[in-house]
């Protein structure tokens, strides 16, 4: 197991330029965790990502709210969790700037994964579910992705699905196996409905952090 680090989150609010900065080491916990994860809750501050067509709930907020849930489920098991951003704003004064402090976050050394908690949206509003992306061509993200759709699926009763190759900046990035979570279409009336429900935001955290860890942890 990798030895587990911590860094004060205010460390990375500092505006960059470039839109994929270099990693940065941090200090060592005195008493490390099992594992350290870095959690990513997409969008914040303007860009609020897709809209719920029946309720109008941003993504933005949904994220945070479950990415949340995510992060007390994994704490509660004993990981060490590092958030991208803990309000509504965006870590970023513009997009460029917020892309480039995320991606210093999720490519923190010493991280033993990282996750990305989105809502996903879709022209055909009878797409539902869950789905779970890694970087194309990276074994270990393939790995990470199933587990965590395996234990999502499991968790709703749902027939088996298997984790989609992508190319997406918060899988591309970090050095660490790195999962894109979209927990379901806003685009679709239950979907929509459910993901703005405690209980079941809840359900798919608890999934998501047991996915998470049978992985980390098999």
């Amino acid at each position: 197991m990798k030895r587990t680090i911590f860094l004060l989150l205010s460390v990375f609010l500092i505006a960059c330029t470039a839109p994929t900065p270099p990693c940065r080491p941090i200090a060592l916990l005195p008493d490390p965790p099992k594992f350290f994860v870095v959690l990513d809750y997409g969008h914040g501050g303007s860009d609020s990502g897709a809209v719920g067509i029946d309720t109008g709930v941003k993504e933005s907020d949904l994220n945070l709210q479950l990415g949340e849930r995510v992060a007390k489920a994994l704490e509660d098991r004993g990981c060490f969790v590092l958030r991208t951003r803990t309000g509504a704003d965006a870590i970023g004064k513009t997009k460029r700037d917020d892309m480039a402090a995320r991606g210093a976050i999720l490519c923190t050394e010493g991280a033993d994964c990282t996750v990305s908690i989105h809502m996903n949206k879709f022209a055909d509003r009878s797409v539902r579910g869950p789905m779970c992306y890694y970087q194309a061509g990276a074994e270990e993200g393939q790995a990470l992705a199933q587990c965590v759709i395996d234990a999502l699926t499991e968790a709703l009763g749902k027939s088996g699905r298997l984790a989609n190759p992508g190319n997406n900046f918060v899988t591309r990035v970090p050095n660490a196996p790195s999962v894109l979570v979209e927990c379901g279409f806003l685009s679709n009336a239950e979907d929509e409905r459910m993901l703005c429900d405690e209980a079941y935001q809840r359900l798919l955290a608890d999934a998501i952090a047991s996915g998470v860890l049978a992985y980390l942890d098999p």
